[in-house]
């Protein structure tokens, strides 16, 4: 009868690791929708520069080291 247990519990864990799989991929997905219709969005808002138009992280650095203090 033990066996049974672990058995039915292992099931139970084995469905809730596929069940949570399947929400991480379902929120991953709408997340890359999202930053679709964000960068949509953003190409046809006037007056913004285009993604690789934007300084990189070190080119900001940079301008930061060149600040009067």
């Amino acid at each position: 009868m033990n066996t049974h247990h672990d058995s039915a519990l292992g099931q139970m864990a084995h469905l809730a690791g596929e069940m949570t799989e399947m929400a991480v991929a379902g929120q991953a997905a709408g997340l890359r929708l999202l930053a679709a219709e964000m960068q949509a969005l953003a190409s046809m808002m006037p007056g913004l520069a285009a993604p690789s138009a934007l300084p990189s992280d070190p080119e900001v650095e940079a301008e930061f080291d060149n600040m009067p203090v």
